[in-house]
């Protein structure tokens, strides 16, 4: 377990501070009955406690407050630990993933009040009706709205998500559309430049067999035939590796040419075609 942060330990200390000023003055100005010293001491000293374990084990931090208001007063409220009770239960919902370890410590305690009152209460029923509206005002409804809190971060956190990933699928759908449109054009490049550079090796083999024809001229058509052959070479080589299916088959026509314009283009080389 990673020690805290500097910023998370000052923010405990904050909250420390904050729940003992009034534990430390509600005696002294009258708000509740007083008490000695050492209990007050006692009393900062299991709030230190709570907040330290307040972010770690939420449950016990709450049960640690509520077992100091209920030692300081049958009723369960007090104003000395009043605030930080409510801060624990809103703490309890924000941070306690599941609802069973809340309603078991509620149920706790509403059963340890109760049987306090019943046994050394001075006046039972309107101190019982006092711990149960502070149970319900002062602890469930700050634990509703801790859960409330969390379930809008983490409704928040999944609608971030969600767009997050949509925008990956954008981004990956139009890539697919960047490679079909590429395969697209290779392909055509194929089709269309792959037959034009036969036809001009063909019609070159035509010139080079041809009666009449000098020997400078014959080995010219000659490399120009071998130069047309090795370029369409290289073309469907380099076409192969942009073709979106290497186990396609080639294509054997221009694309968008029939039968007879190929037979007509062949014929026009100057070679008897059928």
């Amino acid at each position: 377990m990673e020690p805290p942060g500097p910023a998370s330990l000052a923010r405990g200390v904050l909250l420390w501070a904050a729940f003992a000023v009034p534990a430390l003055t509600a005696d002294r100005i009258g708000l509740n009955e007083p008490r000695p010293g050492w209990q007050q001491a006692a009393g900062v000293a299991v709030l230190a406690v709570a907040v330290a374990v307040s972010r770690r084990l939420p449950p016990a931090a709450f049960v640690l407050v509520a077992a100091l208001s209920l030692a300081a007063a049958p009723a369960f409220f007090t104003v000395s630990y009043g605030p930080a009770l409510g801060v624990c239960a809103l703490l309890l919902g924000l941070r306690a993933g599941r609802a069973r370890p809340a309603v078991l410590c509620f149920a706790a305690v509403g059963c340890a009040g109760t049987a306090r009152i019943v046994l050394t209460g001075v006046d039972p029923a309107p101190e019982w009706l006092v711990m149960t509206g502070t149970l319900l005002f002062g602890c469930v409804f700050p634990w509703l709205g801790g859960r409330y809190w969390r379930q809008s971060r983490e409704v928040a956190e999944a609608g971030w998500l969600r767009a997050a990933r949509l925008e990956d699928e954008a981004a990956l759908a139009e890539e697919r559309a960047r490679l079909r449109e590429r395969a697209r054009i290779a392909q055509d490049m194929h089709d269309s430049l792959g037959h034009e550079l036969s036809l001009i090796a063909l019609r070159a083999g035509a010139l080079q067999v041809a009666p009449g024809l000098g020997d400078e001229h014959r080995a010219a058509a000659a490399d120009l035939r071998a130069a047309a052959a090795d370029a369409t070479d290289r073309l469907h080589r380099i076409i192969g590796v942009l073709r979106e299916d290497d186990d396609e088959s080639v294509p054997l026509s221009p694309a968008g040419e029939t039968l007879e314009q190929l037979v007509a283009r062949a014929a026009e080389s100057g070679l008897p075609v059928r």
